[in-house]
């Protein structure tokens, strides 16, 4: 048995990930974690499904939360726009009887526009290597005493599950990337996707030099270059422009706060599509 986790924050495509899963795995279990919207708590509530609601603005909140709702030995942490494909709950599942940390393959869809492709690519790039990456992140939960006792790092608002990857690395579990698996992500808005990165930015501050940084980056726009072309590695350069000022933005006090406010407002903001 098998638990699916919904994040969500005032986001109704989650009524298509619900119905992908019901469709798709009808013997597993769902939960949702919801920032407060009353209208879309009624709905879930209709349906079914056990919900909490959580504050906004930290996501390993989000998903601690939902995770002390599960019930069954093994848990998918996905967000509220994916939906699954034929087989991926099933096929996780069964990985999760001989690995402790698994994951599906991301399918970033895209539609026309400038960058477009490029921002599916180089979320292609960042999230279908061997890092444990969410969304579809599936684990059984008798790790928790293995990886510090807790699941998600509280301190740790956004970008939680590159600290979950590390921690799981350092204590050796043995993870598999289930490539058979598909988990489909809707086209992800230039915007939304540089908040995201600002986001991250702001939360995996770090001092490096700057010779070590400039070769680290270098060598990374070679990989996007050879895997994905010119495009692609011109906008993964200006995302890793916004990843700095993310991490600029620490230093800056009240208004380094009110620039991240700004990037939360982008990231959660209504959806009804």
């Amino acid at each position: 048995m098998i638990t699916v986790l919904i994040r969500i924050s005032d986001d109704y495509r989650v009524l298509k990930c619900i119905d992908s899963i019901r469709k798709t795995s009808l013997s597993s279990q769902i939960i949702v974690s919801m920032t407060p919207n009353k209208f879309l708590e009624k709905i879930i509530k209709e349906l079914g499904i056990r919900y909490c609601i959580v504050p906004k603005k930290n996501v390993s909140v989000t998903t601690n939360r939902g995770l002390e709702l599960v019930k069954t030995p093994k848990v998918i942490v996905t967000d509220c726009d994916t939906i699954f494909d034929k087989n991926c709950i099933n096929k996780l599942d069964k990985a999760l009887d001989r690995y402790d940390v698994v994951k599906p393959k991301l399918i970033f869809q895209t539609k026309k526009g400038f960058f477009n492709k490029s921002v599916a690519n180089l979320r292609t790039y960042f999230n279908n290597g061997p890092k444990m990456y969410m969304p579809g992140l599936s684990f059984r939960l008798n790790i928790k005493t293995r990886i510090g006792n807790h699941f998600f790092d509280e301190n740790v608002a956004w970008s939680e599950d590159s600290e979950f990857s590390n921690r799981i690395e350092k204590v050796n579990l043995i993870t598999h990337y289930v490539k058979s698996a598909q988990l489909f992500h809707p086209p992800l808005n230039i915007s939304h996707d540089l908040a995201d990165s600002f986001l991250i930015g702001a939360k995996k501050y770090k001092r490096q030099r700057l010779g070590e940084l400039i070769q680290k980056r270098i060598k990374k726009y070679k990989q996007i270059f050879t895997l994905f072309g010119l495009s692609t590695t011109i906008y993964g350069i200006i995302w890793y422009l916004f990843f700095d000022l993310g991490q600029m933005s620490k230093g800056l006090g009240p208004i380094g706060i009110g620039l991240q406010d700004m990037a939360w407002a982008i990231i959660t903001k209504k959806k009804n599509k």
